[in-house]
């Protein structure tokens, strides 16, 4: 959401009410005080229009301070002080202009001199007014943020909801291993067996979790050992995965379904067209506030089949952003022989 100052309507609602405090401050010194007419304008005017300028500057001060996240009693001092600094050059401003003015008019500034204490109490109610209005703007746009962003995530799930389920068990992928099984029926009939219940168990467990936005690091890699059981049949001693995984990381709540994408991406470019052994590796560590994925393979750059497109990576990307609300989750790392990607997993996604 844009700032609302920037917005033609909120700066005309802001107008349009500093008009009308200027209207009632106009008619309180002419007809309760008996001010002169020209002075009662300007008087009312001056104090007003300052007063106005000076509150632009404590809305940005209110946004940058939400966007610290300050606790109660630092909020507290940080409204005290700036109300006293708002409040002193508003008066300072203004008596002088009026001084400069209508220095000659000995009645007029004698009741300039002598309604300050009013001024400073009316300047208190403006800046009290001015701090609940914007603290409510600044939590109707945070408000406006966050629905955006679940209504973004919510489309997101539901336009990918077919392009996941190609994503995670692909129609080559069912096919090489429904052949590998009928090629292991007569072979190797008890691991033809085995095959298809792997098979059944990783199709399960996708399928379970296209309704579900979190799962278990624990669930995930059942689910990455099962398609990488059914691969080994396949590629055999060409494929070699090891992990290293913390047992604390083990229960952290993270995207369901978003790392089989990153292990199949290391097949597809490690293994096809080379005849080198493919070496996955898995790392998971974790401290109190993330969980850090790290997922190596080796690859042959002179018998790479193609480039890829990137659009595995950014949709992966694009789910951490919408989930978590941040951009800095995912970093990739090409040495050239060697492809290495990172995900950064905070310990709850943004409420």
């Amino acid at each position: 959401m844009k700032d609302f100052l920037s917005k033609i309507k909120f700066q005309l609602i802001y107008a349009f009410l500093w008009m009308v405090i200027i209207v009632i401050h106009f008619f309180a010194l002419h007809y309760m005080y008996n001010i002169e007419m020209s002075f009662a304008l300007a008087d009312s005017l001056i104090f007003n229009i300052i007063f106005s300028v000076l509150g632009i500057g404590l809305w940005f001060s209110i946004r940058f301070s939400s966007l610290l996240k300050k606790k109660t009693h630092e909020i507290f001092i940080q409204h005290l002080v700036s109300c006293l600094i708002l409040l002193l050059i508003w008066l300072i401003l203004s008596t002088s202009l009026l001084e400069l003015m209508f220095g000659e008019s000995v009645a007029y500034i004698d009741f300039l001199h002598r309604s300050l204490t009013l001024r400073v109490i009316s300047g208190l109610l403006y800046y009290g007014l001015l701090v609940v209005i914007y603290y409510l703007i600044s939590s109707f746009r945070v408000v406006e943020e966050k629905i955006k962003k679940e209504m973004q995530l919510t489309t997101m799930l539901k336009d990918a909801e077919l392009e996941m389920l190609r994503s995670q068990i692909k129609p080559h992928f069912l096919f090489n291993s429904l052949n590998a099984i009928s090629s292991l029926t007569i072979s190797r009939p008890e691991q033809a067996q085995e095959m298809v219940i792997k098979l059944s168990e990783l199709m399960r467990y996708t399928l379970s979790q296209q309704d579900e936005i979190m799962s278990s690091l624990k669930k995930e890699l059942q689910n990455i050992r099962l398609y990488l059981d059914i691969e080994q049949v396949r590629f055999g001693g060409k494929l070699n995965f090891s992990s290293d995984i913390d047992e604390k990381a083990l229960s952290w709540a993270i995207p369901s379904l978003i790392l089989q994408p990153l292990v199949e991406n290391a097949i597809k470019y490690g293994i096809y067209g080379s005849e080198e052994k493919l070496s996955i590796k898995l790392k998971a560590t974790c401290d109190e506030s993330f969980l850090t994925i790290t997922i190596f393979n080796n690859y042959d750059p002179d018998h790479s089949l193609r480039k890829g497109t990137g659009t595995g990576l950014k949709n992966i990307s694009e789910r951490l952003e919408a989930i978590y609300g941040r951009y800095d989750l995912m970093k990739i790392n090409n040495t050239g022989s060697e492809f290495e990607v990172q995900l950064k997993i905070p310990k709850n996604a943004e409420n």
